[in-house]
């Protein structure tokens, strides 16, 4: 063997074993992404192939076995990240995300217009159909779904937002406290200095933070309807904000919705004075004068 093959040999032999060191050196974080990336490729392989096949068929496509696999493998990385996991969305974001894009190409590719990929609007709630075509028979949109982080806090899986729970305990979180949205300045300035900033989000975000944050904040209109559900009055949410409500009850044993309204961080355009508020009676969106005491709901980005 010539000197320079020899080389090139040796070379080559450098450079794999470098690169198997270089994988075996990958952190958890690298893998859960790795991992991730992966699983969210094969599942919109997965639904194409299931649209493909109902073509064909004429059958509605089964993507029961792609669901399945994707949580199974997704779930999976998130484990072997230890907790490491770059994403900045979670399971559930990701897997509607993937949907809403792989059936918009199915869309487009039987003749309908291509649009910007983006998830689906939620869904009401409703799931009583009250005759064909009308929402609770149709469902139409992303569904929900909440985890109770045992903090006081809950995380809407779906949204990413984690929301305040609240309580009958007298607490900070107590759901009979109402707050104005302004202060002096309701009809000056309409900055939102009132209670709810200087008394509410004060006490939350104050020292090491409510639940460990301390970027608790107001929702607007559009984040606190999130959380509304027309299946459901008086008050008119999910059960992860109404379940044993009863007094003296504290972060960690209820949550508690009262059928009223909850300020939004929202103007009301037409008139600078008033805000935006959701009424959890019947769940509709409506506008007040900013110095009206109403109740609060604290929500944050999730991590």
């Amino acid at each position: 063997m010539h000197m320079h093959t020899r080389v090139t040999w040796i070379a080559l032999g450098t450079l794999m074993l470098l690169g198997a060191g270089s994988a075996a050196a990958l952190s958890p974080a690298d893998k859960c992404e790795s991992s991730e990336l992966k699983t969210s490729g094969k599942y919109s392989f997965c639904r194409l192939k299931a649209d493909a096949k109902a073509v064909k068929t004429g059958d509605p496509p089964d993507y029961s076995k792609c669901d399945e696999k994707f949580t199974d493998k997704f779930g999976a990385a998130e484990m072997e990240g230890m907790g490491q996991c770059p994403s900045s969305a979670t399971q559930a974001q990701i897997q509607a995300f993937i949907t809403q894009c792989t059936d918009d190409v199915v869309g487009a590719l039987g003749g309908a217009p291509l649009p910007v990929c983006q998830p689906p609007p939620l869904r009401t709630g409703q799931t009583t159909a009250y005759g064909a075509g009308t929402d609770g028979d149709l469902q139409k949109g992303a569904s929900q779904s909440f985890t109770d982080n045992g903090d006081g806090t809950i995380t809407d899986n779906t949204t990413g937002l984690m929301w305040e729970k609240k309580t009958d305990d007298g607490s900070i979180h107590d759901k009979d406290d109402t707050y104005t949205w302004c202060g002096a300045s309701c009809f000056t300035t309409n900055i939102m200095d009132g209670t709810i900033t200087t008394m509410f989000l004060a006490a939350l975000n104050g020292g090491s933070g409510f639940a460990g944050h301390t970027d608790w904040r107001i929702p607007n209109a559009n984040e606190l309807e999130s959380i509304r559900n027309l299946e459901n009055a008086n008050p008119a949410t999910y059960s992860a904000f109404n379940a044993g409500c009863a007094a003296n009850c504290t972060v960690t044993m209820c949550s508690c919705t009262q059928p009223d309204f909850y300020w939004s961080s929202t103007t009301y355009p037409s008139n600078r004075d008033d805000a935006w508020f959701v009424q959890y009676l019947v769940g509709i969106l409506s506008a007040e004068p900013k110095n009206n005491g109403h109740y609060v709901r604290a929500v944050r980005a999730g991590s």
